[in-house]
């Protein structure tokens, strides 16, 4: 009788043994799985840090490019509001100069242009506005919803086949001050938007190269300039250029392209070079 303590002790001791046994790896792993899902998430925060949209939908939708061809046929005729007001903006409705007779179709969606005067040989200075839903037809004209607005839209802005783009997410690669022996293609800031004076990150650039010379939406080129003296203004030959900002690629045509500047270290101004990576 006086061992049946001692076993029973024993046993309490094995048992408890037995649990700890099972548990702590159980535990073990739990802290491990918590450790990487920690882990994981730093790396995704990293990644997320060096990437951003380099391309976003403002640049697809709203900026500036070169009209190249002739000027469209469907335009922007009148608003229902247009006596109260000359700017229209999201769910105004207006009325376009083509309807079915012309192939148009209940639903489709337009990209609302701004042309302007010529920049050189190359076209038709073309601002986007944002888009215009057809929601009713005749024979020979339509009403539309404006959509996605942006900046100046008003009667007499040109209608253009809407097209999906993609935005882009990606790193800002830098530019360096001095780059000997880079060959890709190479071209000359035309227009800066709004005809501003100078520009800075953020902005856009017509650039007077494009399909032809082999550029792509996407492609970051770096933008130089010239030494000038500070007397006489001209440009120092005897001086190398130097690097100034780092560009994006956002739309291009077959002899432009549109860039936006994603850094910069001076003024962007018209006139000064831009050469692909």
């Amino acid at each position: 009788m006086r061992q049946f303590p001692r076993n029973r002790a024993l046993f309490v001791f094995l048992m408890v043994t037995l649990v700890a046994a099972f548990f702590v790896p159980a535990t073990a792993q739990i802290v491990s799985d918590g450790q990487e899902q920690v882990q994981h998430q730093i790396e995704r925060a990293k990644i997320f840090r060096e990437a951003y949209p380099v391309i976003a939908e403002v640049d697809l939708y709203c900026s500036l490019f070169i009209y190249e061809g002739d000027l469209p046929d469907l335009r922007i005729t009148a608003a229902e509001k247009g006596y109260e007001k000359v700017m229209f903006s999201d769910s105004d409705i207006v009325f376009l100069n083509k309807g079915t007779q012309d192939g148009l179709e209940i639903g489709q969606v337009f990209l609302v242009v701004e042309i302007g005067a010529r920049i050189g040989d190359f076209g038709y200075l073309a601002n986007k506005r944002g888009r215009a839903h057809v929601v009713f037809l005749e024979e020979n004209r339509a009403v539309a919803r404006i959509e996605k607005s942006c900046g100046r839209l008003t009667v007499g802005s040109y209608l253009l086949p809407f097209e999906e783009e993609e935005t882009l997410l990606g790193k800002d690669i830098g530019y360096e001050a001095y780059a000997e022996g880079v060959t890709g293609p190479t071209g000359t800031i035309v227009y800066l938007e709004r005809d501003y004076n100078q520009i800075g990150s953020g902005g856009w650039a017509i650039i007077d190269i494009g399909e032809e010379a082999g550029i792509q939406v996407g492609q970051q080129l770096t933008i130089y300039k010239r030494i000038r003296n500070p007397q006489t203004l001209e440009v120092r030959e005897d001086l190398p250029q130097i690097g100034v900002g780092n560009s994006v690629v956002i739309d291009v045509g077959k002899r432009t392209a549109t860039v936006k500047v994603l850094s910069c270290s001076d003024s962007i101004v018209k006139g000064q070079t831009v050469q692909g990576k």
